[in-house]
C-alpha cells in the first residue's frame, strides 16, 4: 500500500528545463506552466518493480538528480544481494530508480545492465558502490567506486548517457589511489563551483578533491604527477590507522547562502542493525575548507571527534549514514540516506530514508528532527510537480 498522501496543491509555475542534483547546475527557465503539490511521506520509503509489484530493496548510500525536463527524481545506489527485475541475478550495479515525488520508486534500469565486464578494471571481484551523477553540459556523467573491502588500490569511474536512465557509454577508471595518494578512493562527489567542475572523494583517509575536465572524464592537469594536484578539504591525519569515530566518509557538500555546507559519516556501516554510522556536518567559506563544527574544531582535528549532529541511530533505525542532499520545487532541503530497519520485513538490508533538513537558530546548522529517522509515520513531505493538474 502506498503511504503518499496529497495533502495540497500549490498555485506554483514550474519553470525548469534542466536537470540538477544540487551540485552546481543552473536551472534555467521555459514557458511550459506546471502546477505543484506537496505530498506527505512515512519511512521506509516504497520500491517498485516495473509491473508495480514490491521489489524488496537493497539501495544504499544513495545519489538523487532533480530531472526538471520530465519533472521526475532519479535514484543511483549501491546495491548487492538483492532481486532484480525479471533477470534473476542476485547482484545489480548501478541500479537506477525513477520517481515523481520522492517517495515511491520505481526501478528503471542499469547502468552496467548491457556491460557486465565495463566496471572490471579493479581489483578482481570487486564491486560497484557509491554512486554520485551529474550534469554536464547536455550529458549525464555517473560516478562510481570500484572496490572491495580492505581494497589496496580501489578507484573511481565514470559512465555517460544524453540520458538520466542510459544507454551508457563506460570511460573507465577516472582515478585511484595509486595515482591520487588518497588511500581509500572511493565514494565520489562531483560537483559545479565557479563554473568549474571538481571531483571530491576519500574514505576514512583524508578527503580529497581536484579540478575535472569540462566533459569531467579526466583530471583538469592531466595524469603527470597527479598527487601534486590534489587538495585535502579534510586532511588525513590518521598516522596509518583510521579511526571511523573521527574520520569521515561519503561526502556530500552544498552551498547555501554563500557558506558550504560538508555532510559526511563517521562510524561502522557494515554491522547490520549493530552499525553505528551517523551523518555530521561542518561549515567553511570556501570551498576548499576548512570545514568546522560550531564549536570551530576543523572536521580532521583527531582530539576528538567534531562536527555537528545530523541524523543517528536510534532503537528504530541503525547505521543512518551516507547521504545526499535534495532541494524540492520550493526550494526545501532533503536529507537521503541509507539505514537498517531494525524491526522491518528485511532488517539486514540497507535502504533509503528520507527527512527534511531543518536549521538551528542558533549554529544555522542543518540537522533532522530529533536527529533520528522518522519511520512508520506520516509526515508532511516535498512540493513536487503534480502530473495530473494539466492547468486546464
Amino acid at each position: 500500500m502506498k503511504k503518499i498522501l496529497l495533502t495540497s496543491i500549490l498555485p506554483l509555475l514550474v519553470l525548469s528545463t534542466s536537470c540538477s542534483n544540487n551540485k552546481g547546475n543552473d536551472n534555467k527557465n521555459d514557458n511550459n506552466e506546471r502546477h505543484y503539490k506537496k505530498v506527505s511521506y512515512s519511512n521506509p520509503l516504497n520500491f517498485y518493480k516495473q509491473d508495480g509489484s514490491k521489489y524488496n530493496v537493497y539501495c544504499a548510500d544513495p545519489d538523487i538528480l532533480r530531472c526538471d525536463e520530465d519533472g521526475y527524481f532519479y535514484m543511483y545506489c549501491t546495491n548487492t544481494d538483492v532481486e532484480m527485475g525479471s533477470k534473476g541475478i542476485s547482484y545489480d550495479r548501478g541500479p537506477i530508480f525513477r520517481s515523481s515525488d520522492l517517495v515511491n520508486w520505481t526501478w528503471v534500469g542499469s547502468v552496467f545492465d548491457d556491460y557486465p565486464d565495463a566496471g572490471n578494471w579493479g581489483t578482481s571481484e570487486a564491486g560497484v558502490w557509491a554512486p554520485s551523477i551529474i550534469k554536464v553540459g547536455d550529458t549525464y556523467n555517473y560516478y562510481y567506486s570500484l572496490s572491495i573491502l580492505n581494497d589496496p588500490n580501489p578507484g573511481i569511474g565514470v559512465a555517460t548517457s544524453k540520458t538520466p536512465y542510459g544507454p551508457w557509454t563506460h570511460h573507465g577508471k577516472l582515478i585511484d589511489s595509486e595515482m591520487t595518494g588518497v588511500k581509500n578512493s572511493i565514494d565520489p562527489q562531483v560537483l559545479y563551483h565557479e563554473d568549474k567542475l571538481y571531483l571530491v572523494w576519500g574514505s576514512f583517509f583524508g578527503i580529497g578533491i581536484i579540478e575535472l575536465t569540462d566533459d569531467g572524464l579526466e583530471p583538469f592537469y592531466g595524469y603527470t604527477n597527479l598527487k601534486d594536484h590534489v587538495q585535502y578539504i579534510i586532511k588525513d591525519n590518521t598516522t596509518g590507522s583510521m579511526n571511523l569515530d573521527i574520520n569521515y566518509e561519503g561526502s556530500y557538500i552544498i552551498k547555501k547562502d554563500n557558506k558550504f555546507y560538508y555532510f559526511g559519516s563517521q562510524g561502522t556501516c557494515l554491522s547490520g542493525t549493530d552499525s553505528t554510522y551517523r551523518v555530521k556536518v561542518g561549515v567553511s567559506d570556501s570551498l576548499f575548507g576548512p570545514y568546522k563544527g560550531s564549536d570551530n574544531k576543523t572536521l580532521d582535528d583527531l582530539s576528538g571527534s567534531f562536527g555537528d549532529l545530523v541524523v543517528k541511530p536510534s532503537d528504530e533505525v541503525a547505521g543512518t549514514g551516507h547521504n545526499t542532499v535534495v532541494q524540492d520545487f520550493n526550494g526545501d532541503y532533503w536529507l537521503f540516506y541509507h539505514g537498517y530497519d531494525i524491526h522491518g520485513e528485511n532488517p539486514n538490508y540497507r535502504i533509503p530514508f528520507m527527512d527534511k533538513l531543518l536549521w538551528d537558530e542558533k549554529t544555522n546548522m542543518p540537522y533532522v528532527k530529533d536527529y533520528k529517522a522518522s519511520i512508520n509515520v506520516i509526515n508532511e513531505g516535498p512540493t513536487v510537480i503534480d502530473f495530473n493538474n494539466k492547468g486546464e
